[in-house]
């Protein structure tokens, strides 16, 4: 049978490897708006994935991870991989857009493939009279394996190894 202190070192060991909760977001938008007679129709499209702690900040935040859109509309959609400091084992981030590149599910594995969460894309569209607009996420939390990524100050704490 354990000793008391055996057990007491037992708890406190578990407490201080507590994982953190993380929510990873991958957006994406567009606006386009039709001009009067003197011309000048204005429209733009913007994309983003981030990785943000319980407090609001961001562990990782890349429009574009790796050089590429963070969500493909062909195959099966995008899936890379990110190592760093805030989880032992590499995860998997996937992603599958429709035409447009607004996210439509949304995946986290670990790095034997084993989902750790999956969420289904909203998507969001306004018409403010002569132009539109559409916003688009897809979210999913899950815990790391560590107890606390620190904030990406451009330095980031995490990087994409493949994908």
């Amino acid at each position: 049978m354990p000793s008391l202190r055996t057990t007491l070192l037992c708890l406190m060991a578990a407490a201080a490897t507590q994982a953190e909760h993380l929510r990873v977001v991958w957006s994406s938008g567009d606006f386009s708006t039709i001009s009067g007679p003197a011309g000048g129709n204005t429209n733009g499209h913007y994309s983003g994935f981030a990785i943000i702690n319980d407090k609001g900040e961001a562990i990782y935040d890349q429009a574009y991870p790796d050089d590429h859109s963070p969500c493909y509309n062909t195959g099966d959609g995008r899936e890379f991989t990110i190592e760093g400091d805030c989880w032992n084992s590499p995860r998997k981030f996937h992603c599958k857009s429709d035409f447009g590149g607004h996210p439509e599910s949304c995946e986290v594995k670990d790095g034997d493939g084993n989902s750790l969460g999956s969420g289904e894309g909203q998507e969001d569209t306004t018409f403010i009279g002569i132009s539109i607009g559409t916003d688009a996420s897809c979210v999913v939390e899950f815990e790391s394996d560590g107890d606390g990524c620190p904030v990406d100050d451009g330095n980031g704490p995490l990087h994409v190894t493949s994908g």
